[in-house]
């Protein structure tokens, strides 16, 4: 209710001033006494319809509190604000008509004519009902922004809890396919054995020890890339090379997994041969992005696990960064972009968290 623009404090109390002045100027206007402007400030007139403004839309504001209350919550919207403009009016016609004839009778010395008192309750009437249209309209656009703001927070908690999801997922698939290469390792090569268990566990340490964090340095991420590319080049006879053209690692920042992710989509989703080696390109663009590209030669039948962990990692680039997380393919090119966030951005997202 606090929100409402008639129960802020300015409002209700400079309002009234105003309006009072207003009205006093359209009573010199009816009567056509417009040479009464002149003394304005000196005219106690001017004064009465300033407390008269107060009564008119302090009623006005009291009988909107009483409609608010729960005991109309039962009555139609549409018959709501028929009733509340017709008693709000009546209740702020009573209170000027009353504070009208106290002035005349106790103030003036005489009885108020019906004349005189026709036009005060005229303009407030019209009052009462421009208030309860400001009033309804404020009403409407309040609810219609909580109702965006509600949308936004549940979009955000969706996001948020498939960005957590996304943080704990451990990759079955890399798992599973490690281990059924490392056990045919282990047949002829000891020493290649023990070096596919060191990058195995390398990569799920790191995915077990920044599973709290939201964002991780570049440096971090490229050096547990260079073990994945090289626990997947024990499957695939050293044919996918990384070419890394980047400066700088430490003042960017990436949230955990994204290059890990990216290549294990990359290579699931694209044919590797003899003839068809893989290789991927990264470097930074100069508006701030981190890009992967390679050459397509797609599957003909798509990774689905791993695309769907990709689309999850494009949701939650939603959560931290207003630049979006793209792919573009054009020209037999995949470009894939990671938008970087500085020092700056990280020091703000730890303070929102």
């Amino acid at each position: 209710m606090r929100k409402i623009f008639i129960h802020n404090p300015f409002f209700r109390i400079c309002a009234p001033l105003l309006f009072g002045v207003l009205v006093y100027l359209l009573i010199l206007l009816v009567n056509n006494d417009l040479n009464q402007i002149g003394k304005i400030f000196n005219n106690g007139e001017l004064y009465v319809c300033i407390v008269l403004s107060y009564l008119s839309l302090e009623s006005l504001r009291l009988t909107i509190v009483v409609f608010s209350m729960q005991l109309t919550k039962d009555i139609a919207y549409q018959k709501k604000i028929i009733t509340q403009i017709i008693v709000s009016a009546i209740v702020s016609m009573a209170a000027v008509a009353a504070g009208v004839a106290s002035y005349f009778y106790w103030i003036a010395g005489f009885t108020v004519g019906m004349a005189e008192l026709q036009i005060f309750l005229w303009i407030f009437g019209i009052t009462a009902l421009l208030y309860n249209l400001l009033y309804f309209s404020n009403e409407y656009l309040l609810k219609e922004n909580t109702i965006k703001v509600e949308e936004e927070k549940h979009l955000r908690d969706k996001l948020e809890a498939e960005f957590v999801a996304f943080k704990n997922e451990i990759n079955p698939d890399l798992l599973y396919e490690s281990l059924e290469t490392l056990v045919q390792t282990l047949h002829h090569r000891i020493d290649a054995a023990e070096d596919q268990i060191d990058f195995l566990a390398g990569i799920y340490r790191y995915q077990l020890i920044h599973r709290n964090q939201e964002l991780v340095t570049l440096r971090e991420e490229l050096r547990i890339l260079d073990l994945l590319l090289q626990l997947l080049n024990h499957k695939h006879r050293n044919l996918i090379k990384l070419n890394k053209d980047i400066s700088a690692e430490d003042d960017f920042y990436l949230i955990p997994g994204s290059l890990l992710i990216s290549l294990d989509t990359i290579v699931r989703n694209t044919l590797i041969g003899d003839k068809s080696p893989l290789t991927v390109r990264l470097y930074i663009e100069e508006d701030g992005y981190l890009v992967l590209q390679h050459k397509m030669n797609d599957r003909l039948i798509a990774h689905e696990n791993s695309l769907q962990a990709f689309v999850h990692l494009q949701r939650a680039y939603l959560f931290f960064s207003d630049r979006p997380f793209v792919q573009v393919k054009a020209e037999l090119e995949n470009y894939i972009k990671f938008p970087l966030m500085n020092v700056a951005e990280e020091n703000s997202i730890s303070q929102e968290v």
